[in-house]
């Protein structure tokens, strides 16, 4: 008995679920049955036949179906939903998981042959009894499931904030899949890189709360503005950040290319706006290339690094480091001769016709179409 209550686990049961719970009690007392599971024991397995049900006496049963799916404690009724299964091939039923014992655990039988010897009164009771069981199991697991689709709601917004979209779908889809590896494919994309030019020479003269604040708001136009038209955050890296647009086909290449050269024109002087009225010695630099680019998975075995790779990325990246020729002009956004040739009139009218050749460190030179401010 349970140390709550003068009530065994099986009258417990039939007084909370059963009407007539007097006579129930003394029918299921003419042949009392209870059976004792050691630790790790099995009370009954997947694909047995179900000739009866158990009341949990003491202890702590753990239904499992591949993995721990619930448990039973005392009062709670095991194997009845074998009963209202339905096979489609006619078979008799039959337990559909496996219930072992987590500690020496007894539960009371209540065995077929006895349910079916029960009077039509009794047996209504007790098969109603067991229908309202049933309903609190389903309750308790519709609360179960809204808490956790909360947690997984709550932990994918967090995790959204660390992976961009296209790693968060990838990273799903492998959980789901049951895959081990999101696997990397080819596809075009349009690439951005972007920094505070002389920030990290300025922020050492500043507070570290105002480098900070600073930063944010510099990197909050930048996220606006990607995120606005379709594109993704790889990843920020000190005062600069790289992102990305996917444009697998013809269609979405020609839309790719306008939406993200606008959403660099917006970004580049809105910033130059910010760093204006903020009054520090700075400067934005943007740099674009559209080409084909690996994604996918590229981090070690024991962590996920969803991202591009490919010379697509080092080019885009050579855009937004290189100088300009001195005494020339130095557009905020500089974009690649493959990116300019796709632009529609309206977005050429939003950089220099005439190309520059950016110089890298390497002394190599990048044919670039730099914005007009």
């Amino acid at each position: 008995m349970n140390a709550h209550t003068h009530l065994s686990g099986k009258e417990a049961f039939i007084e909370r679920f059963c009407s007539m719970p007097e006579k129930l009690k003394a029918a299921f007392d003419v042949s009392p049955r209870l059976v004792t599971v050691p630790e790790g024991g099995t009370l009954c397995s997947q694909g047995d036949l179900a000739n009866g049900v158990w009341i949990v006496e003491d202890g702590v049963f753990s239904i499992r179906h591949e993995h721990s799916i619930t448990e039973r404690r005392w009062s709670e009724i095991i194997g009845e939903a074998a009963f209202f299964r339905l096979d489609p091939r006619g078979r008799p039923p039959y337990r559909a998981a496996d219930v072992v014992a987590r500690s020496r655990s007894s539960a009371w039988v209540i065995d077929r042959s006895l349910i079916d010897e029960l009077p039509e009164p009794l047996k209504l009771a007790w098969t109603e009894g067991v229908a309202r069981a049933l309903v609190a199991k389903l309750d308790e697991a519709t609360a179960q499931r809204v808490g956790l689709a909360g947690d997984v709601g709550s932990m994918e917004g967090l995790v959204r904030r660390f992976v961009c979209e296209e790693g968060m779908s990838a990273a799903m889809a492998m959980l789901k899949t049951g895959s081990a590896e999101i696997r990397p494919h080819r596809t075009h994309a349009v690439v951005w890189f972007s920094d505070v030019a002389g920030f990290s020479a300025h922020a050492e003269r500043m507070a570290p709360g105002t480098v900070g604040e600073l930063l944010k708001s510099f990197m909050n136009v930048q996220v606006e503005e990607i995120h606005n038209s379709g594109g993704h955050i790889d990843k920020f890296m000190g005062d600069g950040l790289m992102a990305f647009w996917l444009c697998p086909d013809e269609t979405r290449i020609a839309s790719t290319v306008k939406a993200s050269s606008q959403a660099a024109v917006r970004s580049g002087r809105r910033l130059r706006e910010l760093i204006a009225a903020s009054g520090h010695p700075l400067d934005i630099r943007i740099g674009m290339h559209l080409g084909e680019v690996s994604v996918g998975d590229f981090g070690g075995s024991d962590r996920i690094a969803f991202t591009l790779v490919g010379k697509t990325v080092n080019i885009a990246s050579r855009y937004e480091q290189c100088r300009t020729p001195t005494g020339g002009p130095h557009g905020a956004v500089r974009i690649s001769d493959a990116l300019y040739a796709l632009l529609g009139p309206s977005e050429r009218d939003l950089f220099l016709a005439t190309p520059v050749n950016l110089i890298d460190k390497h002394d190599r030179s990048y044919a670039a179409h730099l914005s007009t401010f």
